[in-house]
């Protein structure tokens, strides 16, 4: 009999040593845990400071493009949109960010959505300008009221041969004729006559 409270005890130490080791386990789980987060949130931290060190780079040299009087809108269109994807990618972990961080990102992603607004209005304002002159001459070359009227041998309409005509008599009443009379419009200049381009 005396062997079976030997093996009780040996069982209950061993329980207790078993014990100890599982909250050690727990313990260590638990800190392999949180050292995996917070590497996570380093990684986060540096590859967002890296988009955001890259992001501000673009802007500041697209800010200066864009205040150039000679600015290609198109190209810094383009490369707009690939400064605020930069920003955006440097915001995708906005809620693990150093707020200092996240803050300064936010600051200057506002600050790049403007710009791309500016731009894309003068990109606009720009195609509007060569659509309307593009129209224009489409306008003047299809209608059919500025075509020239097949009747008339010169090619001008009533209108255009009017002002022709009140410019003739305008050019001749402000310049006397060499011959002291006054030049009608049908008449053809006598070849001793000085004829003056105006």
């Amino acid at each position: 009999m005396s062997i079976t409270p030997q093996r009780s005890e040996h069982q209950q130490s061993a329980r207790n040593h078993a014990r100890a080791p599982l909250a050690v386990r727990i313990i260590l789980a638990v800190l392999a845990v949180l050292a995996l987060a917070g590497a996570v949130i380093a990684i986060a931290n540096i590859q967002a400071q890296h988009s955001y060190n890259q992001a501000t780079r673009s802007l500041n040299a697209d800010l200066k493009a864009s205040a150039s009087p000679t600015a290609d809108w198109s190209t810094l269109a383009a490369r707009q949109e690939q400064t605020d994807a930069q920003f955006k990618e440097a915001q995708s972990w906005h809620a693990i960010l150093a707020p200092n961080l996240n803050t300064r990102i936010e600051t200057n992603s506002a600050m790049s959505r403007t710009l791309t607004e500016r731009i894309q209005a003068e990109l606009n304002n720009q195609q509007a300008g060569s659509s309307s002159a593009q129209d224009s001459s489409n306008t003047s070359s299809s209608d059919p009221t500025n075509t020239p009227s097949p009747s008339t041998p010169d090619g001008l309409d009533d209108k255009q041969r009017r002002k022709v005509q009140d410019l003739l008599e305008s050019n001749a009443s402000a310049s006397p004729s060499p011959s002291g009379s006054p030049t009608t419009h049908g008449s053809t200049p006598s070849t001793g006559a000085t004829v003056k381009p105006w």
